[in-house]
């Protein structure tokens, strides 16, 4: 009997400190998902291409240069590739001290994904020379990736944009000849 009795007080123990020994933690929670074409998020998106067209008109390289990260990418058609907001104001600048600009984007595509924005469109757009040249219009595609940062802010991280169609040919250039069939150039056939 005692025996019994002493084995049930271990037993008594052991549950009793398996009761009291901590519990595990919980495994950690799996991040929230991240939100799709949140309408806030759309609606920054949208105001910053309206911005972009405003700073276009205006000329105001700054106020454009503002709606980029520090490191953003920008590659222009036709022009070197700019890297951080710095040379893209630097650029923008040169550019409207010899010109002015019309731009109007139409967005075939607007999505954002938690931190992460797209806008995808059309560009229709007129220079006209400051030195008082026929102004020339132009068309193409744009394609603008946003990032939102910690402040909330969306801001440009890459962009890239093509004119539509073929690129003029260069003044004075020579066009080369078509090529010969295979079948005609191969002798003995």
């Amino acid at each position: 009997m005692r025996r019994r009795f002493a084995v049930s007080m271990v037993l008594a123990g052991l549950v009793a400190t398996w009761a009291c020994a901590p519990a595990a933690p919980p495994a950690p929670a799996a991040p929230p998902a991240p939100v799709k074409d949140a309408p806030a998020d759309v609606a920054a998106l949208n105001a910053a291409r309206q911005a972009f067209m405003t700073g276009y008109e205006a000329g105001d390289a700054e106020a454009i240069g503002k709606l980029y990260t520090d490191d953003a990418i920008s590659e222009p058609n036709n022009q070197p590739t700019l890297k951080g907001r710095a040379a893209i104001v630097a650029s923008l600048k040169a550019m409207f001290e010899q010109v002015s600009v019309k731009t109007v984007l139409t967005a075939d595509e607007t999505t954002t994904l938690g931190n992460v924005g797209l806008d995808r469109g059309r560009y229709a757009v007129t220079v006209t020379p400051k030195a008082g040249a026929t102004p020339t219009t132009a068309e193409g595609r744009y394609l603008v990736v946003y990032v939102k940062g910690a402040d909330g802010a969306w801001q440009v991280s890459r962009d890239i944009d093509n004119a539509a169609g073929a690129p003029p040919p260069t003044p004075g250039a020579e066009t080369a000849p078509a090529a010969a069939p295979a079948a005609a150039a191969a002798p003995g056939k």
